[in-house]
């Protein structure tokens, strides 16, 4: 069994990313202990790790902030973007946060251009 700190530094993330992924029933605990502490099978963690790394092959993921300066619009301008179906994030960590295709958006900004 494995403990939600541990299972944080095997996936590279924070304990409250951990705690988030339960919550929102991306990842369950395999036994909670009488003090209520979470603990993780090995094999779910893996299962779990796997799902969440969904970039396809050579994709490079960026940041919200890096995708805005990419595209030459502020970040706010490129969150409206997502939420009214313009643009599409490549996934969304467990945090709830947004990654985009570096290549993607270059060839999208490319087409764009293209078309003006």
């Amino acid at each position: 069994m494995i403990s939600s700190r541990d299972v944080a530094v095997r996936l590279g993330v924070s304990q409250a990313t951990v705690s988030r992924a339960v919550a929102r029933g991306l990842l369950h605990p395999a036994l909670i202990t009488p003090g209520g502490h979470r603990r993780f099978s090995a094999g779910d963690v893996e299962a779990f790790a796997d799902r969440a790394v969904d970039e396809p092959q050579g994709a490079r993921l960026i940041t919200t902030g890096q995708a805005a300066k990419l595209l030459g619009v502020s970040q706010p301008t490129l969150n409206r973007a997502v939420r009214k179906g313009r643009l599409r994030p490549t996934t969304t960590t467990p945090g709830g946060h947004r990654r985009f295709d570096s290549a993607e958006l270059s060839a999208a900004l490319y087409v764009e251009e293209g078309a003006g």
